[in-house]
């Protein structure tokens, strides 16, 4: 093995700079993984393009990782959170992107069912440099692994197109199970089989969140987008009704209030990111129905609402902010079992040195989830 490898570092806005590394000693409770694709997020390119206030650089990004345990510490299995059995050198195995939570935080101690509420969570891919020891993210030939890592492995012969989708798999299952009925249902409360849901935006997250309403036993699903070409992906995936986001508001709002009972959606998930598709999702969504907001993950501005609109429609609006790790187990088993073509929502796998132009393609029309192959 070289004593050197290559990552990326995103130095500033609109600056990335390939650079050289020292391979690391692994400790007893740590491993080593060989990256094998990391898909880019919207999080990584939102920073790039100086829309993530608190973006940590420098750094080096990438969260949506999966590899190869090339070294293993004696007494990692034993500190690490391992599903599917004990992990050996050689096991192929997905990494979700940020640690265990640290136990002992306000958001542990009064809210453990909400792991990403840990004020102490580590997350790779969104550490900066200037911590010790180093954070490394997926745009890198390896990445050491410390104690607090959920690892999961993978089911053999699981293709990488479909297998780097894991991460925005478990975004788009959340936004569904966010819609679930908190405690216990009651007839039309919230989601559930047989239910309209739409979902606004149709980007990689939005298409896992189509594929999850599918598997889940949705009823009618309505996607929304400005492009044509990301309409088809969400027909793929398993979308009942496409809507292009460029036609008048008034129009679409009568198409789906037609399909639905005259009414709106069940459940309307909002995965544009983008401020105005927040007005709509509320706007659309039935009396009493339900918003998942998880496109917004970044600020890209502000838009007016009424409240109300909220008030008066007695709706529920639910923030999703990224999953509990253990969510990787379900997208897992989801992409096992499901016969939908979710690896066709992988376009795009580029080797290392196209980071830059992988940046630039994320997001573009015809352009699905695009991934980076060390």
């Amino acid at each position: 093995m070289a004593d050197k490898f290559r990552a990326w570092v995103m130095v500033e806005p609109g600056k990335v700079e390939m650079r050289d590394f020292t391979m690391p000693d692994i400790p007893d409770d740590g491993a080593l993984l060989k990256v094998e694709a990391c898909g880019i997020c919207g999080t990584d390119k939102h920073a790039y393009l100086e829309q993530t206030p608190n973006a940590p650089f420098p750094f080096i990004p990438g969260h949506e990782f999966i590899g190869t345990i090339e070294k293993l510490g004696s007494k990692a299995s034993e500190k690490m959170a391992v599903f599917g059995g004990p992990v050996k050198e050689g096991d192929r195995v997905s990494v979700a992107g940020s640690s265990l939570p640290c136990g002992h935080c306000y958001f542990c101690l009064t809210m453990p069912h909400r792991p990403t509420l840990c004020i102490n969570r580590v997350i790779y891919g969104l550490a900066s440099l200037k911590r010790v020891p180093t954070i490394f993210g997926g745009y890198s030939e390896y990445i050491p692994l410390h104690a607090d890592t959920y690892i999961f492995k993978l089911p053999e012969g699981m293709p990488l197109r479909r297998a780097v989708l894991i991460e925005p798999l478990s975004n788009g299952i959340r936004a569904v199970e966010r819609a679930y009925s908190p405690g216990e249902p009651y007839m039309g409360h919230g989601y559930g089989i047989g239910r309209s849901a739409m979902v606004l935006g149709t980007g990689p997250v939005g298409l896992m969140a189509v594929a999850a309403l599918r598997y889940s036993g949705a009823g009618l699903i309505i996607a929304q987008d400005i492009f044509d070409s990301k309409l088809d992906m969400a027909r793929q995936m398993g979308a009942d009704v496409t809507i292009n986001g460029n036609r008048p508001f008034e129009e679409r709002q009568k198409q789906v209030r037609k399909m639905t009972d005259g009414y709106g959606p069940d459940v309307v998930i909002e995965a544009a990111g983008v401020p105005v598709a927040f007005m709509e999702a509320v706007e659309l969504v039935r009396p009493g129905g339900k918003v998942i907001e998880i496109g917004n993950f970044s600020d890209t501005g502000t838009v007016a609402i009424h409240p109300s609109t909220v008030c008066v429609k007695d709706i529920d609006i639910h923030g999703c902010m990224a999953y509990p790790a253990v969510t990787f187990r379900d997208a897992i088993s989801l992409l096992e079992h499901s016969p939908l073509p979710i690896e066709e929502v992988t376009t795009h796998v580029l080797p290392l040195e196209e980071l830059p132009r992988g940046l630039d393609l994320a997001g573009s029309d015809g352009v699905g989830k695009v991934a980076i192959a060390p």
